[in-house]
């Protein structure tokens, strides 16, 4: 366990054999041998180790009452970004990280429905996007799975729309699929967080457009703080 851990953790630090030896004042034989599991570093060089390689001597040395729970040096590095993150940055990070562990975790049915048609089963968000003044979202996570045509099998999840800014296409009560992804092309409609509220619009170069001309659409500002959320594929 402490070969295979030493060098994932050298590898993720970016260093070659030669530089950690070098770092130690040892040889690249040593820690070559080591890596192979051929012999083991002293205790004094293990502590030397974990501060070069920035990890835990637990881990390095694979101690841990549950391995479930043991986290792998890529793991601890999402941790480390994610506690950096500010309010609206988790926000939206637990949002995408929620609906791809739906995603990869939902028992897809295979019989026929429908007339025939198969379907897949999906994460819908009891909140909705905003087709109007904005709407917070995402505060709760998906507690619904729904059935989707099978031919959106690529979908991420499914949310509801409030308002009627995006009628004729998109209005008040529909429900509509989304693609996860953080950017779309001009002239698509995707989800968007914009301060903090969340919208499906039509993305414009300067602008959020609203499709139904009797609501504003929302203008670009510098302290506007805009993510996309994802690209809208189609309706229920």
């Amino acid at each position: 366990m402490l070969s295979t851990n030493l060098k994932e953790a050298r590898i993720k630090s970016g260093l070659t054999q030669e530089d950690l030896a070098s770092l130690l004042g040892k040889s690249k034989n040593v820690i070559s041998n080591w890596e192979r599991g051929d012999n083991k570093p002293d205790a004094d060089t293990i502590f030397k180790l974990c501060d070069i390689l920035n990890v835990d001597a637990n881990y390095l040395l694979g101690w841990t009452d549950n391995k479930n729970f043991a986290l792998s040096i890529s793991e601890q590095q999402h941790i480390k970004k994610y506690r950096a993150l500010d309010e609206h940055g988790k926000k939206v990070t637990d949002m995408l990280l929620d609906a791809e562990y739906n995603r990869c975790t939902t028992v897809r049915e295979p019989e026929p429905v429908y007339g025939g048609y198969s379907y897949c089963i999906k994460p819908s968000y009891r909140s909705n996007l905003s087709a109007g003044t904005g709407l917070y979202v995402f505060d709760d996570l998906p507690t619904e799975q729904i059935e989707v045509p099978i031919e959106y099998d690529y979908i991420d999840f499914v949310i509801g729309v409030s308002g009627n800014s995006m009628w004729p296409n998109y209005e008040d009560g529909d429900k509509v699929m989304i693609v996860k992804q953080p950017k779309i092309n001009i002239g698509e409609i995707g989800a968007f967080m914009v301060n903090g509220q969340a919208y499906i619009k039509e993305l414009g170069s300067d602008r959020l457009i609203s499709q139904n001309k009797e609501y504003d659409d929302i203008i670009f500002s510098e302290d506007m703080r805009i993510d996309c959320i994802g690209k809208v594929v189609g309706k229920l």
